[in-house]
């Protein structure tokens, strides 16, 4: 008898202590729908610009994963069809993004983006984001729709991809990907690493 009255004391105390933690729009950690905290930082030379410093949870993808899939790669595109990505589990690569074309360069790639055979892509290698210029479609997946333009699937505005760890969110401005707070946002008019 007395061990239930603890155990029910302990419950009670457990239970005071969980509500106490939280207001009315919080979520206690570890809880259903609860998610890892945020912290922000500003983007290296791109003043204002805040980027999340901790992985995404699983519940920030809106997509699956798994829609997106060809073989053991993940491939999507913009839905302007400019902006191509995959996420590529063979040769240390990682994610990636390229651009069919640019009004804006940058400087760490000049001379690429203007040429057929040049294209403005960001990668994460080896968790660092960095620029690279190539000369073929590394991140392009296959076709999907019956044409013959590759890019795969259609990743919607305000859509989000998480695989391994790594997310990429298609925008109006663009796509962001990043993982562990590290990544790049491209886009035609500017391209960024952090």
């Amino acid at each position: 008898m007395k061990m239930r009255a603890v155990v029910i004391a302990l419950a009670i105390v457990a239970a005071v202590g969980g509500i106490a933690g939280c207001n009315d729009d919080q979520v206690p950690a570890g809880a259903p729908g609860a998610t890892a905290p945020t912290t922000v930082a500003t983007a290296p030379g791109a003043p204002g610009t805040a980027v999340a410093t901790t992985l995404p949870t699983r519940d920030d993808a809106n997509v699956d994963a798994r829609d997106f899939a060809q073989g053991d790669q993940f491939y999507f595109q913009s839905p302007s069809g400019n902006i191509m990505c995959g996420f590529i589990n063979t040769g240390g690569i990682g994610v990636g993004c390229q651009l069919a074309q640019v009004t804006s360069v940058p400087a760490e790639l000049p001379g690429c983006g203007y040429a057929e055979n040049k294209k403005v892509a960001a990668e994460i290698f080896n968790g660092a984001p960095r620029f690279r210029c190539l000369s073929q479609g590394m991140f392009v997946g296959s076709p999907t729709d019956g044409s013959n333009k590759g890019g795969g699937k259609i990743l919607r505005y305000g859509e989000t991809i998480i695989v391994r760890g790594t997310a990429c969110t298609s925008m109006e401005s663009g796509v962001r990907c990043d993982t562990g707070g590290r990544g790049f946002v491209v886009a035609a008019e500017a391209q960024s690493l952090f």
